[in-house]
């Protein structure tokens, strides 16, 4: 090569490795990542890529420290805080009674004409015999007492023209007071005339917080109000229903005007009226 050439070729080299050099003093330009087509943009030392200063990553294997913390269990209950709401509601007749407030009061009819029309029954003793009106219905309520939820709380009433409390309020439905009931229920005996509207009324004032009445009856309400009419009972039932509770009528043997007397006071109500043997 002449020494005209090898002058250039050096200048040339010269004149590049000035351009590179100042590149990398303004930033402009930037060196070709280590390895060529890599995605690391870090310098390299003894042949391995170095880490670049300003990556979030960890550059040693993270120690291991345990599972993550978890909630504790929700402590547990003991068979006596279960939910009142788990427990099933009264039955009579095989009718299932609302109740929003766990609370019941039953008022049967023990009038005379309840001791009538002799039937097949099956006994609270679970025995087939016959019976009046008034041994199918003591049959029933004894029944629905027996099995009422240890929530409840309940009162019985029995009118004729006039009316008796089994208790002078509501009472737990522990098995002592079932037991009391229900010796009260069996000693039931018809009597007299027939004052629905004041054994009802008595019932919906006894506590204002009861919402659920049940009501044993043939229908014929014929004492108790000034003109002894079946519209005097209905409205004193009416008018004492100030906290809206549902009566449900089950009307044993009923018929005609005395059934459709029935069904008024449990539709006044919003209650429900069962025809039953």
């Amino acid at each position: 090569m002449s020494f005209r050439l090898r002058f250039l070729s050096s200048f040339a080299a010269l004149l590049v490795a000035a351009t590179f050099a100042s590149a990398q003093g303004t930033g402009t330009m930037q060196p070709p990542p280590a390895g060529g087509a890599g995605t690391n943009p870090g310098t390299t030392t003894g042949g391995t890529p170095a880490a670049p200063a300003n990556i979030d990553l960890p550059l040693s294997e993270p120690a291991y420290v345990g599972d993550p913390a978890k909630p504790d269990p929700p402590p547990a209950t003991d068979g006596g805080t279960d939910d009142p709401r788990d427990e099933p509601p009264p039955t009579i007749y095989g009718e299932e009674i609302d109740s929003e407030t766990s609370t019941i009061i039953y008022v049967i009819d023990v009038s005379g004409s309840m001791d009538m029309d002799s039937q097949s029954y099956t006994t609270f003793e679970g025995r087939r015999s016959s019976g009046t009106r008034m041994e199918r219905a003591k049959a029933e309520l004894m029944r629905s007492i027996s099995a009422l939820s240890r929530n409840f709380k309940f009162n019985c009433i029995s009118f004729d023209c006039g009316t008796y409390q089994w208790s002078n309020g509501l009472k737990e439905a522990n098995d002592g007071n079932k037991a009391s009931a229900l010796a009260w229920a069996r000693a039931l005996r018809p009597l007299g005339a027939t004052g629905t509207g004041p054994a009802t009324a008595l019932a919906l004032g006894q506590d204002r917080h009861n919402k659920s009445v049940v009501l044993l009856t043939d229908g014929a309400p014929n004492c108790g109000t000034p003109r002894e009419t079946m519209e005097e009972h209905r409205s004193m039932i009416r008018n004492a229903n100030s906290q809206r509770a549902a009566i449900n009528v089950f009307g044993i043997a009923a018929s005609g005007s005395y059934r459709s007397f029935c069904q008024q006071v449990a539709g006044d109500s919003g209650g429900s009226y069962f025809d039953v043997p």
